[in-house]
C-alpha cells in the first residue's frame, strides 16, 4: 500500500499545483492513470483490513448489510465498501485516499477499468 501511496502522491502532485485554489475548495474530479498491478494488491486483493463501519437497515426491497473494511498508512488509507442484500445480491466497492499538498484525493477505479480521482482541499 505504501508504494501505491509513494507513487500516487509523485504524479499527484503537480496536477494538484495546476488546479485552481477555489475550485478545489468545491472539488475537482480528473480523469487518472494508475498502475493496474499496483491497485489491484494493494487496494482490491488487500485484506489486512480492519472494520470501521457497520449497518443493518430494512428498505422496501428487503433488508441489507453494509460495512466498510480499512487499511491505513500514514497519510492514505484503503477502503473496500460491501453491501449485501437480502436477495443475496453482494456489491463491493474500492476506494483509495491519499493526502496530497493539503488536498485530500478520492481514487476510484470505474466499471471500464479506468481511475478517477476526486480532489478536495481540506
Amino acid at each position: 500500500m505504501t508504494a501505491l501511496r509513494d507513487s500516487l502522491i509523485k504524479s499527484l502532485s503537480e496536477v494538484v499545483e495546476d488546479m485552481d485554489a477555489e475550485d478545489l475548495q468545491m472539488g475537482v474530479s480528473e480523469e487518472l492513470s494508475l498502475d493496474e498491478e499496483l491497485w489491484r494488491s494493494a487496494v482490491e486483493e488487500n485484506n489486512y483490513m480492519e472494520v470501521v463501519y457497520t449497518e443493518i437497515m430494512e428498505h422496501h426491497d428487503g433488508a441489507y448489510l453494509k460495512a466498510t473494511f480499512r487499511n491505513s498508512v500514514e497519510g492514505a488509507h484503503a477502503d473496500r465498501y460491501v453491501s449485501i442484500r437480502s436477495s443475496g445480491r453482494v456489491e463491493i466497492a474500492h476506494a483509495f485516499f491519499v493526502d496530497v499538498d493539503g488536498v485530500r484525493v478520492r481514487v476510484e477505479r470505474k466499471p471500464d477499468g479506468s481511475f478517477t480521482g476526486f480532489f478536495k482541499a481540506v
